[in-house]
């Protein structure tokens, strides 16, 4: 009863401090963030730019992915940070970001636990029936080889610019040396504080002779240009 009074308080607090009435995507962004375990318990003494900011933030990717019950140990985790006000660790928060582009995107997604590293992994399920990894780190095709089933490479670039420039070229390498890579994609979350909306700068790429292609709409189109995904949070 007292979480569900603190989460009342909570978004009562949050409409009023908003300029103008949420849009339909800020609305979903903002009681995702009040789902989130430890929104209640999160107390910030003004709701200024910077905090009303951090709601949307937080809740935007989350609403994006929507009831995948996959999600939940994520939510758990996010929902640690979130009681005291802070930003999620940077690698959970990167596969986050992924799945959520993905989902908006059409894909059907699913978080899965992962042995070789302290978060959980993500799958991309296609119509065909087929399963893809998404491998989501900087150095994801270095070692084709290694993989054994088919896979996307999902890179965050956000604060490592170098990473934009190699790019322009790796993917190209990568679809050289593996068929199992069927594409990759390139993200920058750029959720500066502000609230008249939030964005993705991206860019994407399929591999021509992958086993198991894909849909270029699955990946925002993924023509190799830079294109942007922008939700506006008021009306």
């Amino acid at each position: 009863m007292k979480n569900t009074y603190n989460i009342g308080l909570l978004r009562r607090r949050i409409n009023d401090a908003l300029p103008r009435p949420l849009s339909e995507i800020g609305a979903a962004a903002l009681e995702a963030f009040l789902a989130l375990p430890g929104a209640g318990a999160w107390r910030p003494d003004r709701l200024w730019l910077k905090e009303l900011s951090y709601v949307f933030d937080i809740g935007l990717p989350f609403a994006l992915i929507g009831d995948n019950p996959s999600a939940k140990w994520h939510s758990l985790r996010v929902g640690e940070a979130v009681r005291f006000g802070e930003q999620p660790e940077p690698s959970r928060w990167s596969e986050i970001h992924a799945a959520a582009l993905l989902t908006r995107w059409g894909a059907e997604i699913r978080f899965v636990a992962d042995p070789k590293v302290p978060t959980y992994g993500l799958e991309v399920r296609l119509g065909s029936g087929e399963t893809l990894d998404v491998a989501i780190r900087a150095d994801a095709d270095a070692n084709p080889n290694e993989r054994v089933r088919p896979y996307l490479i999902a890179v965050d670039v956000a604060g490592n610019p170098g990473l934009r420039a190699a790019f322009d070229t790796r993917p190209n390498d990568a679809f050289a040396r593996s068929t199992l890579l069927s594409g990759a994609l390139l993200f920058e979350p750029r959720f500066w504080i502000g609230l008249e909306q939030k964005e993705w700068v991206y860019s994407a790429r399929l591999n021509p002779n992958a086993v198991v292609p894909i849909a270029s709409e699955l990946l925002g189109s993924a023509d190799g240009n830079r294109h942007a995904l922008r939700l506006p949070l008021l009306t």
